[in-house]
């Protein structure tokens, strides 16, 4: 998936992920949004890699420090052959939230949810393009991030 289009709705989840941020900022938390460069299926892993610029990683990396994230709600959408998914990770207690917009193929769904089901979570992995370091936000329902919702 690198360096692919994501697609004809894009636009409208980062702005999705942007106002998510500032309701909770809005009661006093801090709350950060992802701007992804690529988002790549590593289905072997069950695995999502989402590659943030430099600095917008490391206030990432600050933010869930010393933060536990105790929650993960996943929005979704699809367009044009684009599956769309805002994945805000929540840690209640110390009032941290992170939005991360993510796009795949609907391609690389299949092997992807497969391999989370036999695993029994999906990790949205970010990380800056050096790969020097990681956080990881595990979605233990992994269905929440596949299937479509309710009309």
């Amino acid at each position: 998936m690198n360096g692919a289009d994501p697609g004809p709705r894009w636009g409208a989840v980062e702005e999705d992920a942007e106002s998510t941020a500032a309701a909770y900022r809005e009661r006093g938390w801090r709350a950060l949004t992802a701007h992804p460069g690529d988002v790549n299926p590593v289905p072997d892993t069950a695995r999502i890699d989402v590659l943030l610029p430099g600095s917008e990683f490391e206030e990432a990396l600050s933010a869930v420090e010393d933060a536990a994230i105790d929650g993960v709600d996943v929005y979704a959408g699809a367009a044009g052959g684009v599956a769309y998914r805002l994945v805000v990770a929540i840690d209640e207690a110390a009032e941290v939230v992170l939005c991360v917009p993510t796009y795949l193929r609907d391609g690389d769904l299949a092997s992807l949810r497969a391999a989370a089901e036999a695993s029994g979570s999906l990790t949205v992995r970010l990380r800056p393009l050096d790969d020097r370091d990681h956080v990881e936000i595990a979605v233990d329902d992994p269905a929440v991030f596949f299937d479509a919702p309710e009309a």
